[in-house]
């Protein structure tokens, strides 16, 4: 076993007691920096989080560099960088003297880092245990001597933990838990990816590029922080059916390429209302006329006032308007993108 550093368990048994304090990964951050500086003196450090669809760096925390430093380590340059190191990858940390080129031709270490006065570093990549990479850590010394073998070595050690402590799954898994019946989910990305949801499994409807979540990502555009709606499924081994769509916007606290939490979920109670009349809620929802209905759904106005009625009576709203409210508060529609309309 490779020599620890001094006062390892003590370094270890903190780091262990902050990652698991509860609330946002910002607000484990300090508390890690601060155990940190025990094993390395830096006198600048920084922690990123990882935007892969910009290929770009977002900070958790940082202390010690002047603000052009920082806008070039958020880069997509400084991004280019770590993969030409290989810290794109679930390695050992690497410190300046271990890198495999030059460090003059580095553009971070040659053009920010050396002229401000850093002397060595090291680089820790964070990665989840099911392969996600959240990001970065970094910490520079002004004295050559630091950081040495053994607490280098000794912050891969760490790394799994302080992975867990600034994991945003953790903040988005919590949101999740509001729906207790959830059967399936996925993170929905600003770019229209979706990641998987740590303890819950995939679902046929929330594939990539899917109507439903399209759905979900125009109602958030929209400024919906919760919505709740009907999609027709037919499960291939049962009869058609619904299934409900949850749609929870994610916390400020988690990097901006992530945008929601999409699940599904048992329909529930229906209120007793139909296929047809579901569709027709959602186009109550969307504020459409009868006649834009009846040419709509190709029926007679009268045949789209009778189901009006019934879902008045079955909603015990007495109007169009506060049946729609009640449609929304309830998620008791089909949206109209997922409307199985026969023509």
């Amino acid at each position: 076993m490779a020599d620890l550093p001094p006062r390892a368990a003590e370094i270890a048994a903190e780091v262990e007691r902050i990652t698991a304090l509860p609330g946002d990964a910002a607000d484990r951050v300090p508390e890690l920096m601060a155990v940190l500086h025990r094993l390395v003196p830096y006198t600048g450090s920084v922690m990123f989080v990882l935007n892969p669809e910009l290929r770009e760096f977002g900070l958790l925390g940082e202390s010690g560099y002047a603000e052009p430093t920082l806008a070039y380590l958020r880069s997509s340059e400084h991004y280019d960088e770590m993969e030409l190191l290989g810290m794109d990858r679930d390695r050992p940390p690497m410190c300046v003297r271990d890198a495999p080129v030059p460090p003059a031709e580095l553009q971070s270490w040659a053009e920010h880092l050396e002229p401000a006065g850093f002397r060595e570093g090291v680089g820790v990549t964070l990665f989840s245990p099911d392969g996600r990479h959240l990001g970065l850590i970094t910490l520079h010394t002004d004295h050559p001597a630091y950081p040495s073998d053994e607490a280098r070595d000794f912050l891969g050690l760490l790394a799994p933990l302080i992975s867990d402590a600034v994991d945003p799954m953790r903040s988005i898994v919590v949101l999740s838990n509001i729906v207790a019946d959830a059967e399936a989910g996925v993170v929905l990305t600003r770019a229209g990816n979706v990641l998987p949801l740590p303890g819950l499994a995939g679902h046929p409807a929330l594939r990539p590029g899917s109507v439903v979540l399209e759905v979900a990502a125009s109602g958030l555009a929209e400024g919906d922080l919760h919505t709740s709606f009907l999609c027709p499924y037919q499960p291939p081994d049962g009869a058609e059916g619904h299934i409900r769509i949850t749609v929870l916007s994610c916390p400020a606290s988690v990097p901006a390429h992530l945008l929601a939490v999409v699940l599904t979920s048992p329909a529930g109670d229906l209120r007793g209302l139909t296929r047809r009349e579901l569709e027709i809620l959602g186009l109550l929802v969307d504020g459409w006329s009868n006649q834009r209905m009846a040419n709509r759904l190709l029926i007679a106005q009268r045949t789209v006032a009778a189901h009006i009625e019934h879902i008045l009576s079955k909603l015990n709203a007495p109007s169009r308007t506060l049946a729609a409210v009640r449609a929304l508060r309830l998620g008791l529609y089909v949206p109209r993108p997922l409307a199985r309309i026969r023509r």
